[in-house]
């Protein structure tokens, strides 16, 4: 099990304890430097922001391994060719809880549309003004446009409907049960209507950097943008001049294109990428180190359903998880 952090050991711990199954725990993501580690092993599992290199399948075949399961939702940081290639098959954790990521979205919308940034750096400089921000806005009187209506869109569009808001869905894939808490549209359409833009789809080639400069000029003015999905989804370049601009009210954003260059470490503020500086440094812009998932249950979900479905894969039975290509 690679890239293993210190929160899930106890969850680890005791499914071996419960099943019996021999986990050894490595710290370091997967990678051509520690593939060998898995010589003598069933099943490998991992979770990382970082790409595994193509070599690695082939040494995991090698190995005598016949799946890499990972523990996450999104499985940009694998090749499904070079997978195939070496007879290899693969899962990921599609729903560990769709709840935790669509309550953080919902967290961080809340503070942008009350300005909670611009209060919380008053206060802590002794200003108790109101006018330290100005008047917020309420969900009930708005339009939020979730583009990837999937288990963890449609989990937020059900808690903004409740909340009053009129929600709109973009998603190549029609539910007719979520029609109960939201619209689906076009994105022309949404764009051209939501005060909220709100990203929960997959990277890939259709939405790598979907959220580019044409895109933001069919954004109505005013609106915020939110991005709990992947950083590759939006051209940050894009989304800055259009802050700059003030067409932008705000945005939140958990994921970074170059996030791989600084989360999961203590840094200098002053080292970080510019762009990235330049984010942190609006007072209409909250970013989080990739946690949006982050929660007790979330934890043990993505513990536990990967492992069940890593022995699973290396027995040769079916899954529900399994990646297929």
């Amino acid at each position: 099990m690679y890239a293993v952090f210190e929160d899930e050991v106890p969850y680890i711990e005791e499914f071996a304890n419960r099943t019996g199954h021999e986990i050894v725990q490595e710290t370091d993501y997967l990678s051509e430097k520690n593939v060998d580690l898995a010589a003598g092993f069933d099943a490998v599992v991992t979770q990382q922001t970082v790409n595994i290199p193509d070599m690695v399948y082939s040494r995991l075949a090698e190995l005598g391994i016949r799946q890499i399961s990972i523990r996450q939702v999104g499985y940009d940081i694998l090749n499904i060719d070079a997978i195939d290639k070496a007879g290899l098959r693969a899962s990921n954790v599609a729903a560990y809880s769709p709840r935790a990521i669509a309550e953080y979205t919902l967290t961080q919308l809340l503070n942008l549309i009350r300005d909670n940034k611009r209060y919380y750096q008053a206060t802590e400089s002794g200003n108790w003004l109101w006018s330290a921000a100005p008047q917020g806005k309420e969900i009930h009187d708005l339009t939020v446009a979730v583009i990837g209506a999937g288990r963890i869109g449609s989990a937020l569009a059900e808690m903004l409907h409740v909340l009053g808001a009129k929600v709109l869905a973009v998603d190549p894939v029609y539910h007719a049960q979520n029609e109960a808490f939201l619209d689906y549209t076009n994105l022309d359409d949404a764009l051209k209507r939501a005060d909220v833009i709100t990203f929960h789809t997959p990277l890939n080639k259709q939405t790598n950097g979907m959220a580019d400069k044409d895109f933001f000029q069919k954004v109505k003015k005013n609106a915020y943008i939110l991005n709990f999905a992947r950083g590759g989804i939006i051209q940050t370049s894009a989304l800055l001049e259009n802050l700059r601009s003030g067409k932008l009210a705000g945005a939140a954003l958990d994921v970074l294109p170059n996030e791989t260059e600084f989360m999961g470490k203590i840094q200098n503020p002053d080292k970080l990428p510019a762009d990235v500086q330049e984010l942190m440094s609006r007072d209409n812009v909250l970013l989080s180190p990739h946690v949006a998932f982050y929660t007790n249950l979330a934890v043990k979900n993505m513990v536990e359903i990967a492992l069940n479905d890593a022995i699973a894969l290396s027995q040769g039975k079916h899954i529900e998880n399994e990646i297929l290509y």
